[in-house]
């Protein structure tokens, strides 16, 4: 695990999606994958960001060009489609942010949590955005 989180590993589309297929009998649907990560994470190397959207795109049967890219809270973000046009994976590139969770501690309704060790005000809820690309919210 230390290798994969320090150095990633470079595997192809299709070796990682295999992966995944071969370690569980489900036939799908599969589910939403929502990946966040600190450009400053010098525990999980930020590469592993794009290695897990060439694992859960191929996954999903659906190439790792994203569909759309905007920024949200001032952070790059990217959504990832399927072949009827259903998001099935995003990514969150939190600029400067080191290894943790992303809060945007208030009461707004879409701010959340409150800093601890691993837990970043970074002025943006994960979990909010999250519960809505997961249709939850």
């Amino acid at each position: 695990a230390s290798t994969c989180m320090y150095f990633g590993r470079n595997l192809t589309p299709a070796q990682w999606g295999g992966m995944v297929r071969a370690a569980s009998s489900h036939t799908g649907p599969w589910p939403k994958v929502s990946v966040w990560h600190g450009t400053a994470d010098t525990t999980v190397v930020p590469a592993n960001l794009t290695e897990l959207v060439e694992q859960w795109t191929n996954v999903h049967g659906t190439d790792a060009v994203p569909d759309v890219t905007d920024t949200v809270a001032g952070y790059p973000h990217a959504v990832y489609r399927d072949a009827t046009g259903n998001p099935v994976v995003e990514t969150y590139l939190i600029t400067g942010m080191g290894h943790g969770q992303p809060v945007d501690p208030g009461t707004g309704s879409t701010q959340c949590g409150a800093t601890a060790a691993y837990i970043l005000d970074v002025n943006i809820c994960a979990a909010y955005h999250m519960l809505r690309f997961w249709g939850i919210a």
